[in-house]
């Protein structure tokens, strides 16, 4: 079989170099290249001719495009063929005596295919999702085991001396489930947290403020992240929409709303109503408070809170990409450094 030319083309290390090099330039692609945006988006920044190229050869989307699958499944075909050549050979080599200097091209090999294992696994299985949970309420989150529910009890924030700028933050949260007994978490940026084979970071927060909208005939009591937009009524062009902005700690300097610092002391909203794009009217509130914003609808500012972002992330390639590395780095060791040593 070693004869076979196309065994030999497909494990020799000069396809093995040229593989590698257009892999090398498709990740350049995909960082030059906005991804996954539309023809307009590339017509107006590339021209129409070059637009139409970046679509029909998929450069839109390197990252799932046939050129990165087909180089990486011949990628595949070449390291799993060597792999299994080098275990050959390491067996050839320590059948009359063992040989520890003639497994660490084998080593390196396999380490090298976990690593493209586990790269598999996680564009195939990984998922990351991205929830905004309120403080005191729950999300239903996928783990390993099944659905569990993560609470937010708490969420703390750590400001630098102009008490605006965050200098960390963090959620203190509760995982249960019908299986498990409930268990605390604390995730805070840099610092995730890890339960039932998921990854728990703390990637954003904000304000949630709830309001109350009342007519002549009913009330309803709505919550609005800070600077979200609320269709009231109407569509397109006639559309009328709520904009809240939050401001914990509100002054009014020479008549423009100024947010003093981030700690709720003196909490307002500003309120604005919009029909289409046109401004209609605006007007800042302080909790408790209640206004007319038309003759038949009245806004109340009620209360407020924290809302976390949590990025939630399950990526099961990741156990057997470190795998990978430590059989690269056992195989290196052995390959370059005992090796030297034996020829000493």
């Amino acid at each position: 079989m070693k004869n076979n030319k196309i065994y030999r083309f497909l494990t020799s290390i000069r396809l093995a170099i040229f593989l590698l090099v257009v892999i090398a330039v498709l990740c350049v692609l995909c960082t030059l290249i906005p991804q996954n945006e539309s023809q307009a988006v590339y017509s107006e920044k590339y021209g129409e001719f070059i637009a139409s190229i970046i679509q029909l050869f998929g450069f839109d989307h390197v990252l799932s495009s046939f050129w990165m699958y087909l180089t990486g499944m011949i990628f595949a075909v070449n390291l799993g063929l060597c792999t299994l050549a080098r275990f050959q050979w390491a067996m050839a080599c320590s059948k009359k005596q063992i040989r520890i200097d003639a497994w660490g091209s084998p080593l390196l090999h396999v380490g090298l295919c976990l690593i493209l294992v586990g790269a598999v696994l996680s564009i195939g299985f990984g998922r990351q999702i991205y929830y905004e949970i309120p403080v005191g309420k729950t999300a239903k989150v996928s783990g390993n085991s099944g659905i569990f529910e993560l609470q937010v009890d708490d969420f703390s924030i750590e400001y630098y001396e102009d008490n605006i700028s965050p200098k960390q933050y963090r959620s203190s949260l509760t995982a249960k489930s019908e299986e498990k007994e409930a268990v605390s978490l604390i995730t805070e940026v840099n610092a995730p947290a890890k339960y039932d084979g998921v990854t728990i970071i703390q990637q954003a927060y904000g304000w949630q403020t709830q309001i109350t909208l009342s007519s002549d005939s009913a009330s309803r009591q709505i919550e609005v992240k800070d600077n979200e937009w609320v269709t009231l009524f109407g569509e397109g062009e006639d559309a009328v929409s709520l904009g809240i902005a939050f401001y914990p700690d509100y002054a009014e300097v020479d008549g423009e709303p100024r947010l003093m610092s981030n700690q709720d002391k003196n909490p307002y909203i500003l309120w604005a109503i919009t029909k289409g794009e046109i401004p209609v009217a605006s007007d800042v509130l302080a909790l408790g408070e209640s206004t007319a914003i038309f003759e038949s609808l009245g806004i109340t500012f009620d209360g407020y809170d924290y809302y976390t972002g949590l990025q939630i992330k399950f990526d099961p390639g990741i156990p057997v990409i470190f795998a990978g590395f430590f059989l690269v780095c056992i195989g290196l060791m052995i390959r370059y450094v005992f090796v030297k040593k034996q020829s000493e």
